[in-house]
């Protein structure tokens, strides 16, 4: 939630392996669609530690067609900016 009461919605995940998908259920692609209207994400850590987020919106494509089909919104590499990791996903 962020100060002004909006809220945001963050899909954590972790990427083991080079296959280029995202193991997301169809439940959460369901709701990850649902919701893409607001401040929703995927934070995906990859085996270089890097962060990438994604809309909440390609959340079918990401589980479909992998990562090569979606364009991150952004990806954060150490050391992490959180300052602009948190304006990007739960902006004031």
């Amino acid at each position: 939630m962020a100060e002004r009461g909006s809220f945001s919605f963050l899909e954590l995940k972790v990427v083991k392996r080079r296959t280029g998908t995202l193991r997301l259920s169809p439940h959460q692609c369901a709701w990850l669609s649902r919701h893409s209207s607001g401040n929703c994400f995927i934070v995906v850590r990859d085996r270089s530690l890097d962060i990438g987020v994604y809309a909440g919106s390609d959340a079918v494509d990401l589980r479909m067609d992998g990562f090569a089909a979606v364009q991150a919104l952004a990806i954060f590499e150490e050391p992490y900016d959180w300052s602009a990791f948190f304006e990007l996903t739960a902006p004031v």
